[in-house]
């Protein structure tokens, strides 16, 4: 098992918030702190599509540098359409991207930190472990 907590997007924007989330930004801190915070390029990609200007997405560009990174593989890929598939068979419907990063939290073997429901759903219906 991995020390190592993926961090979801949804997590990013609370931790960027001006407001509110203070429990979140704690525990993402800490992670910070302690090297344990780990990114994706999908979850990047996200990241930098909701930035307004060319600040605050190089805040986060210097941010997620000393992160660690999760290379995403073509086996990621047909992983993460099985269990859309499976999930939807359980009546879980979930987007291309949420589903790949589930996967990836899985396959690395670290935790996901979201503030996404469909994250908790997706939890209680695989492997996916999420940060507490």
């Amino acid at each position: 098992m991995s020390d190592l907590v993926l961090v979801d997007t949804s997590a990013w924007i609370c931790f960027f918030s001006r407001r509110g989330f203070e429990d979140l930004k704690k525990a993402l801190s800490t992670l910070l702190d302690e090297d344990r915070a780990a990114i994706a390029g999908p979850i990047l990609v996200e990241l930098i599509q909701g930035t307004r200007t060319t600040e605050e997405k190089e805040t986060i560009k210097t941010l997620i540098r000393g992160l660690h990174w999760f290379s995403v593989s073509d086996d990621h890929w047909h992983k993460a359409s099985e269990m859309a598939f499976a999930l939807r068979r359980k009546g879980v419907t979930s987007s291309a991207v949420d589903t790949l990063i589930a996967v990836l939290a899985i396959d690395y073997r670290c935790s996901l930190l979201h503030k996404d429901s469909h994250f908790e759903l997706i939890a209680r219906n695989s492997l996916l472990r999420c940060y507490q």
